[in-house]
């Protein structure tokens, strides 16, 4: 055969337009799992914000259950203050006390209780705007993530798009029988089907050369192929 440098240097040169590709397309690919770990990211943003109302609403829930109670120690104060006009047993009179001093007493836990509830669900009210704010916000940001992994991916799709069309015009220029092994090589080894002799190894997999197989490929007489990988030799 002719010197087939022209040749291989034509069909490495093919190759880089099939690397770019492959490493763009590696990239479009990776697009999807962004954009889900961005909605991830607010998923959990709205979970935290979530548990924040939940806690306001217990709170509230809380306070309107010690209401209720407060309000029946208040009617039974006053069903007792009125029994105390109408009984006539003294025992039953003091009895009747007993039961209001501890109604009483009960009501003021209760009032005390119901200040504490009170200030905790003010505290809970500042918490739960401030992460809705937070939160908006940070759906702004996770909208504004999305759209620039969309353009970028989208930018990517273009990039390709010229890259396949200058491909196909730069392989017309490669000798069709090398072409055909080229592509049948590539394919099952991450898109490269050519390989540059390092030293004495192959470029592609590392594996040591025979030294015929380096020669073979210096004289580029015919194709060296890499006895590991099968890639075809290059020799600079």
């Amino acid at each position: 055969m002719d010197d087939l440098k022209q040749d291989l240097e034509l069909l490495h040169e093919l190759q880089t337009y099939d690397v770019e590709i492959a490493n763009i397309r590696n990239q479009i690919s990776q697009s999807p799992a962004l954009i889900e770990e961005k909605n991830k990211e607010l998923e959990i943003k709205k979970i935290e914000v979530d548990a924040k109302k939940k806690s306001f609403v217990e709170l509230n829930s809380i306070k309107k259950e010690k209401g209720s109670l407060l309000d029946s120690k208040e009617k039974t104060i006053n069903k007792y203050s009125m029994e105390l006009n109408a009984v006539k047993s003294n025992d039953i009179y003091k009895a009747l006390l007993l039961e209001i001093e501890k109604a009483k007493d009960d009501k003021n836990i209760i009032e005390d209780e119901l200040l504490e509830l009170m200030d905790k669900i003010d505290n809970e009210s500042v918490i739960v705007k401030k992460s809705d704010a937070e939160l908006k916000e940070f759906e702004q940001k996770i909208a504004t993530d999305v759209s620039k992994i969309e353009i970028f991916k989208k930018k990517l799709e273009d990039e390709i798009e010229g890259l396949e069309q200058a491909r196909e015009e730069h392989k017309l220029k490669v000798n069709q029988s090398i072409l055909s092994q080229y592509e049948r090589l590539r394919e099952g080894r991450g898109g490269e089907g050519v390989a540059i002799v390092d030293g004495e190894s192959c470029g592609g997999c590392g594996m040591v050369l025979r030294p015929q197989l380096i020669n073979q490929a210096q004289k580029r007489r015919e194709l060296a192929f890499c006895d590991n990988c099968s890639r075809i030799l290059l020799k600079k």
